[in-house]
């Protein structure tokens, strides 16, 4: 049973501890269907998205486990935190498996009847290679801070010894900062087996009404030279992107008259298009472009 997330349906989350908001619902829907990159700034619910797709496993599947990974000890902590207070998990099946926890207790753990399991990817690398884990067992493994799966970072890893083992992976990957590089994004995609991408950001129609306004005073001041020359160099590299964007016909203005708008009207265009399209990967690079120079001009204004 895959690809229903209702609010307020799942007996294990704590509704009354999140705000709810559709378009976390539907990343978390489709997040259990296919192997899922989500990007989202911070602030925007990463963490709430991963524990109802979590829940949603550990709900239906009764005998089912769920891995939680971050790259440090503090982040796995974190995200144990979030995930109990979100969760109706007894204490006693959910774990943390860290360097600092002694060999023989993570053997323990791993065989043991825990269904939320949190870990740091190199314990979980050495620990599959002592032969401790059981992969078949999970019907979820989330990689946050995905980003660092490229090369030899553990997180490659564990995702090719969960596709070799597991009958049905289900893999879910969350970061706010996939790369600037179109190669970088793909190298992170072919890492995780990523099947789908989900982004948003604040201009995202799905979540504009759940962000704040903030009120601005606008005052302006003389900057120091130094701040002049960043600037600069900011506006040299944002001339890049846009410039990559005009030339492969996705903006039509000239450089000084492109603005926030056209960039935020862009975003949602292509990420209308990458669902209809079979050859993403150029759609893609689109797609970070027009993000990365939208950080730009953010960067600038500030």
């Amino acid at each position: 049973m895959r690809g229903n997330i209702d609010g307020g349906s799942n007996p294990l989350v704590r509704y009354d501890q999140i705000e709810r908001r559709i378009y976390q619902e539907t990343i978390a829907s489709k997040a259990t269907l296919r192997n899922t990159l989500i990007i989202l700034p911070t602030a925007l619910g990463k963490t709430v998205i991963t524990a109802l797709a979590a829940a949603h496993f550990l709900y239906n599947y009764r005998r089912g486990r769920v891995l939680v990974m971050a790259p440090t000890r503090p982040l796995v902590m974190q995200h144990r935190d979030a995930f109990l207070r979100v969760l109706k998990i007894p204490g006693g099946e959910a774990a943390v498996l860290t360097g600092k926890t002694p060999k023989r207790n993570r053997e323990a753990i791993w065989r043991g009847s825990c269904r939320l399991l949190f870990a740091t990817p190199q314990v979980v690398k050495n620990d599959l290679i002592r032969g401790y884990v059981e992969m078949s067992e999970f019907n979820l493994i989330i990689f946050d801070e995905c980003h660092r799966a490229t090369k030899d970072y553990a997180y490659t890893y564990v995702a090719k010894k969960y596709i070799e083992n597991s009958a049905w992976p289900i893999i879910l990957g969350a970061t706010a900062s996939p790369g600037a590089e179109r190669e970088r994004v793909e190298e992170v995609c072919r890492a995780l087996f990523i099947e789908q991408i989900e982004y948003r950001s604040e201009e995202d129609v799905d979540v504009i009404p759940y962000i704040k306004p903030v009120q601005v005073e606008w005052r302006f001041i003389d900057l120091p030279e130094e701040y002049k020359i960043l600037g600069e160099k900011l506006r040299s590299l944002l001339d890049e992107r846009l410039s990559w964007l005009r030339r492969m016909g996705y903006l039509n203005k000239t450089l000084n008259h492109i603005t926030r708008r056209d960039l935020l009207e862009l975003g949602e265009s292509l990420r209308g298009k990458i669902q209809q399209s079979n050859d993403k990967g150029p759609i893609y690079s689109a797609i970070v472009a027009q993000s990365s120079a939208l950080t730009l001009f953010h960067a600038i204004e500030l």
